[in-house]
């Protein structure tokens, strides 16, 4: 069976994300596969806006991309909004 030779991992840090090697070890350069799991992440998020992306270099191989986001949509919380709520 065709098992991934390494895995990317995304960990939203409240107001950016971080996209890293997972497990396993890559041959070659891995940037490509990094900025397509941060665009990924982007378009499953529509609310958030990107705002710039930094690469994280180590021995001349960029191996995480950290990537600040604004959110511009908010969800509605005020009672009003929940026509079940009990206190509206």
């Amino acid at each position: 069976m065709n098992e991934p030779r390494f895995s990317i991992l995304q960990r939203d840090m409240g107001g950016w994300v971080r996209v890293y090697l997972g497990h396993g070890e890559p041959t070659g350069e891995v940037a490509q596969f990094l900025s397509h799991s941060l665009t990924k992440w982007m378009r499953e998020r529509p609310h958030l806006r990107l705002r710039f992306a930094v690469p994280i270099n180590r021995d001349g191989d960029t191996v995480e991309l950290h990537a600040w986001y604004d959110q511009v949509l908010f969800p509605d919380t005020s009672p009003m909004a929940d026509p079940n709520s009990v206190d509206g």
